[in-house]
């Protein structure tokens, strides 16, 4: 099961996550999200230096930017978190970057967005529907992905906490490749509690 962290930021939390049995390393770049990783230099070392994939969360920024931003900060990876169009991910996946699309989801209706990135997409994240993007803190019922019958492995987002290990272990699906894990394990915004995460690691895996 893939495990990715998001929402990393501060040097020493990020060596500290590095350490432990994740998959990718998040980084959110975000502007309005109080998890962004400023431009400079010394974050830019610490996402450089992960042993572990980076992946860069972009909202609705231009290819250019966000090809800039991963080369600047070592990024293999590009999660697009808004309206991107697959056009707009097609593009990306050409430039070498591996893509993983976010998929807000209430309902089983929802889940027909994800047809459009079939083909572009590495990953789909089906995060909680909310009026933001992303960062609710809130579950969704995980029964409507029972509607989802595309090609595309996707990760599991929104609200996943220490509590969650159960939940998580009986899910079910053919294409279920792993969980995305964010606020459910910070002490405050952008610093994750790494013993939390290792234990919680050790029940699902």
């Amino acid at each position: 099961m893939i495990v990715k962290v998001c929402g990393l930021r501060d040097p020493e939390n990020i060596r500290a996550v590095d350490r432990l049995a994740v998959d990718l390393c998040g980084f959110i770049f975000y502007p309005r999200s109080p998890r962004c990783v400023p431009d400079d230099e010394l974050h830019a070392e610490a996402v450089r230096s992960c042993r572990k994939p980076a992946a860069g969360v972009f909202v609705d920024a231009s290819p250019a930017e966000m090809l800039r931003t991963a080369e600047r900060f070592g990024l293999g990876w590009l999660q697009l978190h808004g309206d991107e169009s697959p056009e707009a991910c097609g593009e990306l996946r050409r430039q070498g970057c591996r893509i993983i699309k976010a998929i807000r989801v209430a309902a089983a209706a929802d889940l027909a967005a994800a047809r459009a990135y079939e083909d572009c997409a590495d990953y789909l994240l089906f995060d909680t529907r909310c009026d933001g993007y992303g960062g609710s803190g809130w579950r969704f019922d995980w029964r409507v992905l029972d509607a989802y019958t595309g090609r595309v492995p996707f990760l599991l987002s929104g609200g996943i906490d220490a509590g969650c290990a159960d939940a998580v272990r009986g899910f079910a699906h053919p294409r279920f490749a792993g969980v995305d894990l964010n606020s459910g394990f910070e002490t405050a915004p952008a610093v994750k509690d790494a013993g939390k995460l290792e234990e919680f690691i050790a029940k699902i895996q």
